[in-house]
């Protein structure tokens, strides 16, 4: 009877409709591992439907400069991606000839070379992983150089053999070993992976869902972006993260890549650490909770719950994103 009863229920799963938006875990995880979590995802996940931990600033834990106002990250990037990081912010700047990373108009002391040499290099080790880099010229920092497009496409030229190219339905499978780069900038010559328009620092939802991105291949897709970075307060900072959340929980299936910042600062001073204490837990808390396929959440501190004598809860929010894969079928 038992075993009539397990072939039956074998037989009806079968023919149970699929969704758009299925995203397997292997059923038997040997435990955290921040470096290789991505390996057990199914090959044909669409990249929309893989809630992935981010890094806002993610070079500035190298900075020296004012690093009180301007670090928003206490690791590197090796440790953010050993932490289980795989979306990177990085904001570049030409200055005096060479392309590096900055917030603001204070270097993190990293090149752009070396930013996707890292990343190149975590790769390597994981294959089985891939990251996606979202690039913003910070001009505060060269003055809008106007040769910064120029440089940027040819640094993206060499080293092609690791990147990915944007398209709608793009797959985790496709991804594997690859780094996906998104210019909020364009630059002569087309994408060398993909192209954002129209991002978004409003609290308007309409707004927010209006960006889009565009590959290769000229195709426009849509993209959600929240991204407001220095709110009244961290309760109209949380209704905007957490409205982008319900959002793409309700609609799970027909969303398109979606960028929900629990980033920011409060005050005229950029102060991080007060708005990462009350925004990274109730975020964590939500996606603990939730069932859905998140998209892409960025934040401050990734990877440690503690900067500075104040729990900032960057770990257990990177780790509450990385679990949502688990185990899902939707």
């Amino acid at each position: 009877m038992l075993r009539f009863a397990s072939i039956f229920l074998s037989v009806l799963i079968a023919f149970l409709p699929a969704t758009s938006c299925s995203r397997e875990f292997d059923p038997e995880p040997t435990g955290w591992e921040g470096s290789s979590w991505m390996a057990r995802l199914d090959d044909g996940t669409p990249l929309s439907c893989v809630s992935i931990p981010g890094a806002h600033d993610a070079a500035s834990a190298s900075i020296t400069s004012w690093s009180h106002w301007t670090r928003t990250q206490e690791l590197d990037l090796e440790g953010l991606w050993d932490a289980g990081v795989r979306a990177f912010d990085l904001r570049l700047a030409l200055v005096d000839g060479v392309l590096g990373g900055y917030h603001d108009k204070y270097s993190a002391n990293i090149t752009f070379q070396e930013a996707l040499e890292t990343l190149e290099s975590a790769l390597d080790r994981n294959p089985g992983e891939f990251a996606i880099v979202l690039v913003r010229h910070e001009q505060e920092a060269d003055g809008n150089n106007p040769e910064w497009g120029k440089v940027i496409s040819g640094q993206l030229v060499t080293h092609g053999q690791h990147l990915a190219s944007w398209r709608e339905g793009l797959t985790v499978g496709e991804l594997r070993g690859k780094i996906l780069v998104l210019s909020r900038k364009r630059y002569e010559g087309g994408p060398i992976g993909g192209f954002i328009d129209g991002w978004s620092h409003s609290a308007e939802m309409s707004a927010q869902q209006s960006a889009s991105l565009t590959g290769p291949d000229g195709v426009r897709s849509g993209l959600w972006v929240q991204d407001c970075f220095n709110p009244d307060d961290a309760a109209s900072k949380w209704d905007v993260v957490r409205r982008m959340l319900d959002a793409t929980a309700g609609d799970e299936d027909a969303h398109p890549l979606v960028i929900n910042h629990a980033s920011g600062y409060l005050g005229l001073i950029p102060n991080y650490r007060k708005l990462a204490k009350e925004i990274n837990p109730a975020t964590a808390e939500y996606i603990r909770d939730s069932r859905a396929c998140l998209g892409i959440i960025m934040m401050d501190f990734a990877g440690v719950d503690v900067s500075k004598g104040v729990k900032v809860s960057g770990g257990e929010l990177v780790r509450a994103v990385v679990e949502n894969n688990r185990g899902k079928n939707h």
